[in-house]
């Protein structure tokens, strides 16, 4: 009865609680179908492993905290502990070599982030590119790699990677434009934004949810910014190349579609 009961407490025991104290970061899970994001208390441990918890107490996959403890060269074992008390196993992941700020286990994805890490990077001007100068002004991009968040339809086959992005503006007056961004630009925060890498209907995601279709190959002057970011997340390989070009070089086909708005997902995807 004594081995039960101590059993029963060791199970209800928090395992490398996250102290109130701890680091301020940012978070995105996916696990179970689902994604929690935002701020996030972040408690670094020793030989890189460490646990987090969302700030606002939100559950990530059932889990009020996760603990990623490294096991060996870019692997982890990663465990959570439920509102009761009871401590799962998720399973290992592995550390993403496009993004080293991710873990990736079978059916789940741990991203946390220093809260000024993208605007940092865009304060590097090796990772800046240009959106797109127009009437004595313009846009400054910067965006982290793309990661695989989902996939297409038989139907409609491609892939839904999401990035972080910032942006920024300079005024050139004259039209005199630089080849490239200025120093001391101020950078907005970062945005995550997603897109559909499909030869079939290429789109992002809009702001309120719904997914718009690039008319690729033809790029007109309110769609050159999108397509740079898009060629960036789908075809990083395409480097910092002419966007009136390069999708056609690509093989896209798709021009002026039929409908080039879908309010979700499962829409965009659907034959």
């Amino acid at each position: 009865m004594r081995g039960l009961q101590a059993l029963l407490v060791a199970l209800c025991l928090p395992f490398s609680a996250v102290p109130s104290h701890a680091a301020e970061a940012l978070c995105e899970i996916t696990a179970k179908g689902e994604r929690v994001d935002g701020p996030c208390r972040f408690s670094a441990r020793r030989g890189g492993s460490f646990d987090i918890a969302m700030t606002d107490e939100r559950t990530m996959g059932g889990a009020t905290s996760l603990s990623l403890d490294v096991v060996g060269p870019g692997m982890g074992e990663v465990r959570g502990l439920t509102p009761f008390g009871v401590r799962s196993r998720w399973g290992e992941a592995r550390r993403m070599a496009q993004d080293r700020a991710c873990w990736r286990g079978t059916d789940f994805t741990i991203c946390v982030r220093a809260p000024d890490e993208a605007t940092s990077d865009a304060g590097n001007k090796d990772g800046v590119f240009l959106g797109r100068c127009h009437m004595e002004g313009c846009t400054w991009l910067s965006q982290s790699p793309a990661r695989d968040i989902g996939q297409g339809s038989v139907a409609i086959p491609g892939r839904r990677v999401e990035s972080t992005a910032t942006v920024a503006q300079s005024e050139h007056p004259g039209g005199l434009y630089p080849a490239t961004a200025p120093n001391g630009l101020a950078w907005s925060q970062p945005q995550r934004v997603q897109f559909f890498c499909s030869p079939a209907r290429p789109a992002f995601r809009t702001a309120d949810g719904s997914w718009l279709v690039l008319p690729l190959p033809e790029v007109f002057g309110a769609t050159e910014s999108i397509t740079r970011q898009y060629l960036r997340a789908c075809h990083p390989g395409t480097g910092t190349g002419d966007p009136y070009e390069i999708p056609r070089a690509l093989g896209y086909s798709v021009g002026m579609p039929g409908q080039d708005s879908y309010p979700d997902f499962d829409a965009l995807i659907r034959g």
